[in-house]
């Protein structure tokens, strides 16, 4: 029996750039990988991009999309194409899938249940049927099936469910494999967490072992729309295990995995295992559409009847390709993914870095030279010349110091520049913090000092640092990082318009524990995109403190806060468990019995406080990747009132 083949193409997609998704969705269809496949699947909404958000709301979106659509179903005609668009039926928006073959639109299917949770909120524009539809619509002129079906192709027989529907409880899949479905497309916009490929593989494994049939799962790539990475990652589960996987957090435009099989292969699996359920489920009959015979061409490597025998051959990618990456590799790579991405996207030259000879800046410096070199690696040593970027001038750093700060931070600040070989700069501004202390004691008729207005003194110099920063950055003509990490974001621990200031915070996704962990790991040699480095060693030997008072009072975070290991554990139980003061306290008192339940009490009341007066600043910080379970972003994650009995 003849094989049937199928490409999954994880795709890196721009919201609103019509042409270049389209011209990206093109060369993929032609690419030598995907030229003989039976069934090309692309992810969800990679005509418009997953993240147009409210201008989802324009029929000029719809349109154009529509527009799209038609150029697409006409590259290769003798392949099944199945892309993503907004649709607009009657009265409502939908996020759909178009079924293309032989130079028509074969059939529009709704997404039936919308991601609404966590960074998702596809129910603000989008509507979902009930229950299956089966109506007929017009799209750019033509009479086009729209609904719920079964398709056939050859002797296959498939269906489609769309991202969240594979993850719903009641998966329109369960219908769909009581008919006899062979295969089921799952196209994704499935965002990055960590370790969350793990949780999808298992999610379609399971499924395809439960219902003895082929799952192709592809998803977008690449930091699409600015908050949130996708991871791409596309698989193929087979009657309970996972046959296929395609590169993850790749660089390149988009990636291609195939799969090929013999039909016998599922159906002798379905004979065996799978048994009518009981009780019955009320649903009726999904219609089938045939999508009918092969069109002559003139080019054979595009026919079917020519390259059958290719088939025949030993699957090459009969087994998972990906190399599993630990969870600081999953960081690295979506991070660097997510910084390449958004200058480009932006269509800027470079960053700028105030480089403070701690942590959470030494990240961001180490995150930008990395992804200078896979983006080299995956994309060729032109790419940066064909972006517009000078290497040279990629990342700019400025250490600005004053009398608190000790010199060994200079030293690791200018140590980490000269291994990242990246340009380094380093002034004082004392003087412009004395003059600006000055200007204001004028004002007042006072003179301030450290016992009655410390928190005043400290800012005054994250201020003062703000302005010269972003005037560097802007005589770059560069986005500036802001280094700000998850757990300062839950407790306010951050100068508005000081060191909170920049174009994106990349490493607000995840807390200072998790940062420090992942240097730890780096110097142990686990990281196989970073090298162990000096200056890392050098500041691991130090404690976090934000410098910012005199240097004989030894600040340090964890002396102003609580240990790190603390707060990120209580953050975790409030925030993302929603768990009670007590049940924290109880759980604290296990995991740290070194403490005192007075002392840990202590703490959990001093994050509620600051949590709840620091939502204004959360509100106001940079745009943050999305890359744990959780987030505070309130524009992608967690929503808190600014206002509330907890201010």
């Amino acid at each position: 029996m003849t094989k049937y083949k199928i490409a999954a193409v994880s795709l890196n997609t721009t919201p609103l750039d019509f042409h270049g998704n389209f011209e990206n969705i093109r060369s993929a269809i032609q690419s030598p990988d995907s030229r003989d496949a039976n069934i090309i699947l692309f992810p969800e909404l990679c005509i418009s991009g997953y993240g147009c958000e409210d201008a989802f709301y324009r029929p000029s979106l719809w349109e154009k999309a529509a527009e799209i659509l038609d150029k697409i179903k006409i590259i290769s005609p003798n392949q099944v194409v199945v892309v993503g668009l907004p649709v607009f039926v009657e009265s409502y928006l939908y996020n759909c899938m178009a079924v293309l073959s032989h130079g028509k639109v074969q059939a529009i299917v709704p997404k039936l249940n919308l991601a609404n949770t966590g960074v998702h909120y596809e129910r603000r524009w989008f509507h979902s049927p009930q229950s299956f539809q089966n109506k007929t619509i017009s799209l750019n002129k033509q009479k086009v099936p729209f609904g719920n079906f079964i398709f056939l192709d050859q002797s296959i027989r498939f269906a489609i469910e769309i991202c969240e529907d594979s993850w719903s409880a009641l998966k329109p899949s369960q219908f769909y494999n009581l008919s006899g479905v062979d295969v089921l497309l799952s196209p994704s916009a499935s965002h990055f967490a960590l370790g969350k490929q793990k949780i999808r593989r298992q999610i379609f494994a399971e499924t395809s072992r439960n219902q003895n049939n082929l799952q192709v799962f592809t998803n977008l790539c690449g930091n699409e729309s600015g908050r949130i990475i996708f991871e791409g990652g596309a698989f193929f589960a087979s009657c309970g295990n996972l046959v296929s996987e395609g590169q993850r957090l790749h660089f390149t435009p988009y990636a291609i995995t195939t799969h090929s099989f013999h039909p016998s292969e599922i159906r002798a699996a379905k004979a065996r295992n799978l048994r009518e359920p009981h009780p019955k489920t009320n649903s009726e009959e999904v219609p089938t559409i045939t999508l009918g015979e092969v069109i002559p061409s003139e080019k054979s490597d595009q026919t079917r009847l020519l390259v059958l025998d290719k088939r025949e051959e030993t699957n090459s990618k009969s087994l998972p390709t990906t190399i599993d990456l630990s969870t600081f590799e999953e960081f690295t790579k979506a991070v660097c993914l997510g910084l390449f991405d958004y200058l480009r996207k932006s269509k800027t030259k470079g960053y700028t870095l105030s480089l403070s000879g701690g942590a959470d800046s030494a990240t961001c410096a180490i995150l930008v030279s990395t992804f200078v070199t896979i983006a080299k690696e995956e994309n060729g040593e032109g790419i940066l010349s064909k972006l517009g970027w000078n290497e040279k001038n990629l990342l700019v750093t400025l250490y600005q110091k004053t009398k608190n700060n000790s010199p060994i931070t200079e030293e690791i600040a200018k140590t980490l520049s000269v291994e990242l070989d990246c340009e380094f700069h380093s002034i004082s501004i004392d003087e412009i913090v004395s003059s600006s202390v000055s200007l204001i004691e004028s004002v007042k008729g006072i003179n301030l000092n450290w016992k009655e207005h410390d928190l005043a003194l400290q800012n005054i110099q994250a201020r003062v640092r703000s302005p010269l920063i972003w005037l560097l950055a802007n005589l770059n003509g560069h986005l500036l990082l802001s280094t700000g990490n998850r757990s300062e974001a839950a407790v306010g621990y951050t100068t508005m318009d000081g060191d909170s200031s920049g174009s994106i915070a990349p490493l607000a996704g995840v807390s200072k524990e998790f940062l420090l962990d992942w240097l730890d790991d780096i110097q142990k040699g686990n990281n196989r995109y970073i090298t162990p480095k000096h200056s890392i060693q050098m500041l691991r030997n130090t404690k976090p403190t934000a410098e910012l008072k005199p240097l004989a009072e030894h600040q340090e975070d964890e002396k102003d806060l609580m240990p790190y290991s603390i707060l990120n554990s209580i953050e975790h139980k409030i925030v993302f468990l929603a768990m009670t003061e007590m049940d924290v306290l109880d759980g604290l008192s296990k995991e740290f019995p070194w403490e005192s339940k007075e002392q840990l009490f202590g703490y959990i009341q001093k994050f509620k406080k600051l949590f709840g007066i620091s939502q204004w600043k959360r509100e106001r910080l940079p745009p943050s990747f999305h890359l744990d379970e959780y987030g505070l972003d309130p524009k992608s994650s967690y929503r808190f009132p600014i206002l509330s009995n907890e201010t």
